[in-house]
C-alpha cells in the first residue's frame, strides 16, 4: 500500500506542476497579446516623433505645415524652429506668445495646428517642430532658376521697344530741326533790323524807265 500511495502522490505533483506551467504559459499569452498591440503604437508614435517630413517648396511658394493629430486641449500648442519658439499658446493661462521668424508666418489661434508660411524665402528653410505632439519637418527651399526667353517672346519684347525708340528719335529730331529753323529766321530779322537802326536816313529810291524801241 505504501508503494502505491508514493506513486499516486507523485502523479498528483505532476499533473499539479503541469497545471501550474499551463497557467503561467496562459498568463504570458495573455500579457503578450495585451502588451504588443500598446507596444506597437509605442513604436509608431516614436517613429513618427523622431523620423522628420522632408519638404521642398521653390521660393515665392505659400508652405503649410500640418500638424494633423489631434491633441489634448488641456496642453500647451507650440511650433519651434531651429529650437527658437516660433509660436505658444497655453490654456491654462490662456495666453499666447507669438515670436515668429518673419512677418510672412501665421499660426490661427482658432486653429493652431497649422503652420503657414507665405512668400517662403531662403531664411524660411531649417527645422520645424511642433508640441505636443513633437512631430518635425525638415524645409528647403529651392531657388528656380531663370530660363532664356525663346525667340518668339524676345521679338514680341523687342520690336515694340525698338519702334518706340525710332518714334522718339524722329520726334527729337523734327523738334531739334524746326527749333533751328526758328531760330535762324530770327537772327535774319535782328540783323535786318540793326541794320535799319544804324542807317536810318538811308533810303532806297527805284526809278524805272520805260525804254523806247
Amino acid at each position: 500500500m505504501c508503494v502505491r500511495n508514493t506513486h499516486l502522490f507523485d502523479h498528483m505533483v505532476e499533473n499539479t506542476e503541469m497545471v501550474v506551467f499551463q497557467t503561467g504559459i496562459l498568463h504570458l499569452g495573455c500579457c503578450i497579446v495585451f502588451f504588443l498591440p500598446a507596444y506597437g503604437d509605442y513604436i509608431i508614435s516614436l517613429g513618427k516623433s523622431s523620423l522628420p517630413i522632408i519638404i521642398t517648396a521653390t521660393q515665392g511658394e505659400n508652405v503649410v505645415l500640418p500638424c494633423n493629430e489631434s491633441w489634448d486641449k488641456t496642453e500647451d500648442h507650440s511650433w519651434r524652429k531651429n529650437g527658437s519658439l516660433l509660436y505658444n499658446y497655453s490654456p491654462h493661462m490662456n495666453k499666447t506668445v507669438m515670436n515668429y521668424s518673419s512677418s510672412r508666418m501665421h499660426v490661427d489661434p482658432q486653429n493652431p495646428h497649422k503652420l503657414q508660411i507665405s512668400n517662403v524665402q531662403l531664411s524660411d528653410a531649417g527645422h520645424y517642430e511642433c508640441f505636443p505632439l513633437r512631430q518635425r519637418w525638415i524645409l528647403i527651399i529651392e531657388v528656380m532658376e531663370s530660363k532664356p526667353l525663346p525667340l518668339k517672346d524676345m521679338l514680341l519684347y523687342t520690336v515694340p521697344l525698338v519702334t518706340g525708340l525710332v518714334v522718339c528719335l524722329i520726334i527729337f529730331c523734327t523738334v531739334w530741326i524746326h527749333r533751328e529753323s526758328k531760330a535762324s529766321f530770327g537772327s535774319e530779322r535782328n540783323m535786318e533790323r540793326s541794320l535799319h537802326n544804324v542807317h536810318p536816313d538811308v533810303q532806297t529810291i527805284c526809278v524805272y524807265t520805260n525804254a523806247e524801241i
